[in-house]
């Protein structure tokens, strides 16, 4: 990357329309404005909504405040949060960053997303100046109907300009895909912190325990904790797999893995979540959780 793209790049993510316009775009979404030494802010996300903000986009605002304080050349490579509350669509967010470390080849990043004072997101984010190494993948692809077979599935505004196709081959599910293509449809450009920013806004728009036992018997699965570790670099323009799997179900709480391919087949992250995961009583309200 030029110095002087560099520097474009930059002052575009600084920048905001001070209306406080509403995002159409993930591209829209991820662009913040610098209010003080380490600060960021993030224009509301639209109109109230009971289920609180889309944890994809607060994890992905998070991780660009962190990538706006280290150096060019210093690329996410994972990043762990902690959902403390739902958060009120109709409020700004401010990503305040605090600067754990700066080492030779690391830096690493804490980040507290709030709304009126009141914490909503907590964020570690550790980002590598890239070196050469041994490159290998242990779990292949799975072979699946490519997306150019498939049609585009209607999704929640939420999830802005995304384009999601759903495999003929995942079935079972209940509610969420657990294996689905998806691309972002604006052009994120060449940066490649903003297409890091990307692909963490698309790793939580499904659930992999929708294809847990008892599933059908639980209500919304609110997240308290999401982590993702970037492998490889990649261009969530293009066509990227979600494969979702759930892991344990236990004390009200749910777990779940998922593996992110490109179209070459490559695992570029993992990613791995826990949510809320309580059975309704025969009221239809949460109640106590069996195991």
């Amino acid at each position: 990357m030029t110095a002087e793209h560099s520097a474009a790049s930059t002052a575009r993510s600084h920048s905001v329309a001070a209306s406080g316009t509403l995002a159409a775009t993930v591209a829209e979404a991820l662009t913040l404005t610098s209010t003080g030494p380490d600060t960021f802010v993030a224009a509301r996300a639209g109109a109230d909504d009971p289920r609180g903000l889309y944890g994809g986009r607060l994890t992905a605002q998070a991780l660009r405040a962190a990538s706006h304080t280290v150096p060019d050349e210093r690329l996410a490579h994972s990043l762990h949060s902690y959902f403390l509350a739902p958060g009120d669509a109709t409020k700004p967010i401010t990503y305040t960053v605090g600067r754990e470390r700066d080492g030779g080849r690391f830096s690493v990043r804490r980040v507290v997303a709030s709304q009126e004072g009141v914490p909503i997101l907590n964020l570690e984010a550790s980002f590598q100046q890239i070196q050469p190494g041994a490159d290998y993948q242990a779990e292949a692809m799975p072979d699946t109907t490519p997306p150019e077979a498939l049609s585009t599935v209607r999704q929640d505004p939420r999830m802005l300009d995304l384009d999601v196709r759903i495999p003929h081959d995942d079935e079972a599910y209940h509610r969420w895909p657990t294996r689905l293509w998806v691309r972002i449809k604006t052009s994120l450009g060449d940066d490649a912190n903003l297409r890091a920013c990307g692909l963490v806004f698309v790793s939580d728009m499904c659930t992999g325990l929708s294809k847990a036992p008892l599933v059908k018997h639980v209500g919304i699965l609110p997240s308290i904790d999401h982590s993702v570790w970037i492998h490889r670099g990649c261009d969530p323009n293009r066509w990227l797999l979600l494969d979702l799997a759930p892991e344990s179900t236990s004390h009200g709480r749910g777990m779940y893995t998922g593996r992110i391919y490109d179209e070459n087949r490559v695992l570029v992250a993992n990613l791995a979540q826990e949510s809320l995961f309580r059975l309704r009583n025969s009221h239809g309200r949460p109640g106590p959780s069996r195991t």
